[in-house]
C-alpha cells in the first residue's frame, strides 16, 4: 500500500517541477514598435558571475550574458542593435526593437547556474510573440452594371496587415457570400493585401459593409447605396412626349402660314399686280397692215428660192 502513495507524490514532484521550469506566457506586439520581455527569475548582481542567461528565438539567439564571452559572438546578426542587454534588476528582461514579423515566434529564457563545476539549467521560461500589423481601412467601390436587371458590381480592398485575414460581406447585416476574394503576401515584409469582388442585384437603397478580421482584432467600412425610385424615372418618357408634340403643332402651324403667303403672292401674279413690264405698243392702221402683210409675202418666197438655188 506504501508503493502506490510513493508513486503519487513522485509524479507531484515532476508536474511542479515542470511548472518551474517550463511556463509561458503570450505577448501581442505593433510592427515597429518595441517588445519587453522578462524571465521572471531574480539573480543578485554580486552572484552573476556563477550564471549563465540566455534568450533565444528557436535557433537564434536573442540577447544573452556568459562570463568572459562578448555578446557579439553569441547573439544572431539579426538582433544585433535591435535588442538591449539583459536587465538583471528586472528579473532578466530584455527588449527588442522595432519588431518586424520575421521576429514573430516563442522566446525561450533559460537560465543555467554553476553547481560543482557544472552548469545546470535551474529556470526556463517561454514567452510567446504574435505580430500585429493594422490593415488599412477598406476601400469599397461601386459599379452599376448594364443588365437586363439593376445589377452592382462592388469591391473592397485593404493592405499591408498581418496576421492573415479573413474578408466578410454584409447587407444589412447579413453576411453575402463574395464572388472572387484574392489574398496577398509579400514576400519581403511578410504583410498582406487582400481584395474582394460581390455581385449584388438590388432595386432598392442598401447597406453594404465590408468587414477585414485579423487575428483577434477586425477593421471595417460601411457604404449606403441611394437607388432612383421608379416614379422619378416614369416622368422622364412624359416630358419627352410633351415636347415632341409641341415641336410637331409649332412645325405644322409654320407650314400653314408660309403656304397661305404663298397663295397670296400667287393671286397678285394672276390679277397682274405682279406682271413683267412689256416694251411699249405703237398703233397701225388697217392699211399699213395690209401692206406689211404684202411685203412680208413676197420676201418669203424669194428666200425660199434661193435656198434651193444654193443646193
Amino acid at each position: 500500500m506504501a508503493q502506490p502513495r510513493f508513486s503519487s507524490f513522485k509524479l507531484l514532484c515532476c508536474f511542479l517541477t515542470f511548472v518551474y521550469f517550463s511556463s509561458g506566457e503570450t505577448q501581442v506586439a505593433r510592427l515597429n514598435e518595441a517588445a519587453t520581455f522578462s524571465c521572471n527569475y531574480d539573480i543578485p548582481r554580486k552572484e552573476m558571475t556563477n550564471y549563465r542567461v540566455y534568450w533565444q528565438n528557436a535557433e537564434r539567439v536573442v540577447q544573452a550574458y556568459v562570463r568572459g564571452r562578448t555578446v557579439e559572438e553569441l547573439i544572431d546578426p539579426s538582433y544585433v542593435n535591435r535588442t538591449t542587454a539583459i536587465d538583471v534588476s528586472n528579473n532578466l528582461s530584455i527588449t527588442i526593437l522595432s519588431l518586424q514579423v520575421s521576429d514573430e515566434g516563442t522566446y525561450e529564457c533559460i537560465v543555467q547556474e554553476l553547481v560543482g563545476g557544472q552548469y545546470k539549467r535551474v529556470h526556463k521560461l517561454d514567452v510567446k510573440l504574435s505580430i500585429r500589423a493594422d490593415f488599412s481601412d477598406p476601400i469599397i467601390l461601386v459599379y452599376k452594371e448594364e443588365w437586363s436587371f439593376p445589377g452592382w458590381r462592388i469591391t473592397c480592398a485593404s493592405s499591408k496587415g498581418y496576421p492573415s485575414p479573413k474578408l466578410f460581406w454584409l447587407r444589412n447585416g447579413k453576411e453575402l457570400i463574395p464572388f472572387n476574394t484574392t489574398t496577398y503576401q509579400d514576400s519581403i515584409t511578410r504583410l498582406y493585401n487582400i481584395d474582394s469582388e460581390l455581385h449584388v442585384n438590388q432595386t432598392n437603397n442598401f447597406s453594404i459593409t465590408c468587414l477585414i478580421k485579423y487575428g483577434d482584432f477586425h477593421v471595417s467600412t460601411n457604404r449606403t447605396l441611394q437607388i432612383d425610385s421608379p416614379p422619378e424615372e416614369t416622368l422622364q418618357p412624359l416630358i419627352i412626349v410633351c415636347i415632341a408634340i409641341s415641336i410637331f403643332f409649332f412645325c405644322t402651324a409654320l407650314i400653314l402660314c408660309l403656304k397661305r403667303h404663298h397663295c397670296r403672292f400667287c393671286k397678285q401674279q394672276e390679277v397682274g399686280l405682279c406682271s413683267i413690264p412689256q416694251g411699249p405698243t405703237v398703233a397701225v392702221t388697217e392699211e399699213e397692215a395690209n401692206d406689211q402683210a404684202l411685203t412680208l409675202a413676197r420676201v418669203k418666197p424669194a428666200a425660199t428660192s434661193g435656198k434651193v438655188a444654193s443646193v
